[in-house]
């Protein structure tokens, strides 16, 4: 799903040792009876919760997946303590965005050449708990 989702996709063996333990990071997926829809990823930076990824299958897009993730993973951060979420978001995704936007992220400072692929970030931060979406 990764590979799928993102333009410079985790390598499966950093995934495999996050979910082995090896690593600080914790995942939460979104699943059906017999697949994972999406999931994301939290770990701890600066005494603030760091969402350092979440992923939605492209068929499954635009059906509230992302919105439920963003939210569990907000309540796992609060349950360790985390009073703040950041992020960093590419320059160009403007649907995630508007997305993080929505979900209560605010622009914090810009990141040049933060992706592997030199495009710059945006690193957003919000208050938790996140606010709910009508």
């Amino acid at each position: 799903m990764e590979e799928q989702c993102s333009p410079s996709p985790w390598p499966r063996s950093v995934i495999e040792r996050d979910l082995a333990g090896e690593t600080p990071y914790l995942y939460l997926g979104a699943w059906s009876p017999s697949k994972l829809l999406g999931f994301a990823v939290l770990t701890g930076k600066e005494k603030k919760a760091a969402l350092a990824n979440i992923a939605v299958h492209p068929l499954y897009r635009r059906r509230g997946i992302a919105t439920q993730l963003l939210l569990g993973i907000s309540e796992i951060a609060l349950s360790m303590e985390y009073n703040r979420m950041i992020l960093s978001v590419r320059i160009g995704n403007k649907g995630a965005m508007a997305f993080y936007k929505k979900s209560g992220f605010r622009l914090v400072r810009r990141e040049r050449k933060y992706y592997s692929d030199g495009e710059d970030g945006l690193e957003l931060e919000a208050l938790l708990p996140l606010p709910l979406r009508e």
